[in-house]
């Protein structure tokens, strides 16, 4: 597979033998201490249900070494599955960008925005894909936003902790309905997307903060 960043890395489907990797890899990039408000916990079981039959891996190497990783997941829990917020039908195929690591030395380096491509390029044309990302973590959200997703909600879950519903729907922001908002303003937030409003873009408050730019869509 041919991706504009970073070059000189192998790009393959990882597979139940690549298991160890992704393990070691998931546990070096998350660090001792994981925090759920930010990053959702993964375990080796959950990575052998991928393999298993519920979705597909994208690996990245340097050399022999796993350097990144994303999970393109089909096959949902009844509490994940976004279908009933997004309006969609119960048969409607959807992919879930779901867990994505990147070792600590190739970070800042785009490998995130290229393991969202690659996994975007893996799903079929059919395929409504989303994601979730948690409003204090920046890096997630700014990138799922470059690569064309948009803020539709923000909801509870992994017990409890906020997550931004992020899908990749086609809509077009009005250019004459634009507000920013913090992003840890939940209840600002809330009451947009109730009323119709989604986030398209990152900007930066006067004072150089984070935040979502939120409009309305050309084509609800």
């Amino acid at each position: 597979m041919s991706l504009p960043a970073p070059a000189g890395l192998l790009w393959r489907e990882l597979g139940a033998a690549d298991l160890d990797l992704v393990d070691g890899l998931n546990r070096l990039a998350v660090g001792p201490d994981i925090r759920p408000a930010v990053v959702k916990p993964e375990s080796r079981a959950y990575f052998e249900t991928i393999t298993a039959g519920r979705g597909r891996f994208m690996g990245v190497f340097d050399g022999a070494a796993l350097v990144g990783y994303g999970i393109l997941q089909h096959d949902h829990a009844a509490a994940d599955d976004p279908r009933p917020r997004l309006g969609l039908a119960p048969d409607r195929p959807v992919g879930r960008l779901a867990g994505a690591r990147v070792a600590p030395d190739f970070r800042g380096r785009g490998l995130q925005r290229a393991l969202i491509r690659a996994r975007a390029a893996m799903a079929p044309a059919d395929m409504v894909l989303f994601s979730t990302a948690a409003p204090v973590n920046t890096p997630s959200w700014m990138n799922l936003l470059a690569e064309g997703f948009i803020i539709r909600d923000i909801i509870p879950l992994f017990g409890g902790h906020a997550r931004y519903l992020m899908v990749r729907d086609g809509s077009r922001p009005d250019p004459a309905a634009r507000l920013l908002v913090d992003p840890l303003d939940t209840g600002r937030q809330t009451a947009l997307f109730a009323d119709g409003w989604r986030g398209y873009e990152r900007a930066r408050s006067a004072g150089g903060g984070p935040m979502v730019a939120f409009a309305r869509p050309l084509d609800p």
